[in-house]
């Protein structure tokens, strides 16, 4: 995919995000503003390593396995982050989010 239609997508992306959340969040402004750059970045990175993502996504049962332990940790924290406050679980499921992407970016990149 081209570079600008990436970084159009990405900003894009990030900005669906923080208008979605600020239209909802009655605290945590400068939280909310931070959802920017970072679902910005992580949709940016998701476009590039698309192709990284479906093959390691493929891969059998410790692909399975490692989504299962992902996914529960996940849910558990971001639970618990939701009920603190929707920007906090907002960002700590981008920060999630933006983790996976820059190993598998990594990884990708290595091979």
């Amino acid at each position: 995919m081209r570079r600008a239609i990436r970084h159009v997508l990405s900003v894009s992306v990030g900005l669906a995000v923080t208008v979605a959340v600020a239209q909802v969040a009655t605290t945590g402004h400068l939280l909310t503003v931070s959802l920017l750059p970072l679902y910005t970045a992580v949709g940016a990175m998701l476009v590039a390593h698309r192709d990284a993502m479906r093959q390691i996504s493929s891969d059998g049962a410790t692909a399975q396995k490692r989504g299962a332990i992902g996914g529960g940790v996940g849910a558990f924290t971001l639970g618990f982050l939701l009920q603190a406050s929707i920007p906090a679980g907002v960002a700590g499921f981008g920060l999630m989010l933006l983790g996976m992407v820059l190993v598998v970016g990594d990884v990708s990149d290595a091979e």
